[in-house]
């Protein structure tokens, strides 16, 4: 399993049904509302993409996104670990479901030994929103990913900077993994836009701290190499 949720199950924003009726006659639309997975609303933040940038392709989106940003993931993590004692398990920039909002969503194992997902205003920094993670199979994730933790001897900060060592570029996310779909070794994986413009993902050994791979994303098929850097790079 997977100890963190990146890029497939992050965010964790969804979008509720109407807010209000449709008329069976005379064609009225009805407002959408967006909540996030514990019933409220979803955060807004102080930074809105664009409308036409909201659902880009992979690399495409990542640069929009890193662009806007104001905070580094470390400033993110930073942030969340003060909000929530713990260790940070994942992070990403995302907007998605989050009617444009930019948010680093911050995944923290608590000292309390429960899950909990801290919300970060990619432009001021400031925590938005802060849920402890309460499903039905609470329990038995947090048992699990404490487990992998123990044996986790590299954190969130030495992954990150092996995989800004191995590609220079702009941290967009990282996760603790227990790649079940390769060995079955604990790893970090680090998406990284790089000053390439490409998105890498980098392969950290979570026992050793050595990068162990590291890949160009094609599958959004995004030749536009030519867009200009973001002008701060990542921590």
């Amino acid at each position: 399993m997977k100890a963190t949720a990146k890029r497939t199950l992050t965010p964790r924003a969804v979008v509720l049904a109407t807010a209000a009726a449709v008329a069976l006659i005379g064609g009225t639309g009805a407002a959408t509302a967006f909540a996030d997975d514990d019933g409220g609303p979803a955060p807004q933040s102080s930074v809105q993409l664009p409308h036409n940038e909201r659902h880009l392709d992979d690399t495409a989106k990542d640069r929009a996104q890193v662009k806007a940003d104001k905070i580094s993931q470390s400033q993110a993590t930073a942030k969340a670990l003060q909000t929530v004692p713990g260790t940070a398990t994942s992070a990403e920039l995302d907007n998605a479901d989050r009617n444009g909002s930019l948010v680093w969503e911050v995944e923290v194992f608590g000292k309390d030994h429960k899950s909990h997902e801290v919300i970060i205003d990619a432009g001021s920094g400031k925590v938005l929103k802060q849920h402890t993670d309460r499903d039905d199979d609470a329990a038995e994730d947090a048992a699990e990913t404490q487990a992998l933790l123990k044996t986790d001897k590299t954190g969130h900060d030495k992954a990150t900077d092996q995989a800004l060592k191995a590609v220079p570029g702009t941290v967009v996310s990282y996760g603790l993994d227990d790649n079940a779909d390769r060995n079955g070794s604990l790893i970090w994986e680090v998406d990284v836009l790089g000053k390439d413009h490409k998105s890498h993902e980098v392969i950290i050994d979570a026992g050793s701290g050595k990068v162990l791979n590291q890949h160009i994303d094609h599958d959004d098929h995004d030749n536009n190499d030519n867009q200009d850097d973001n002008d701060s790079d990542d921590d």
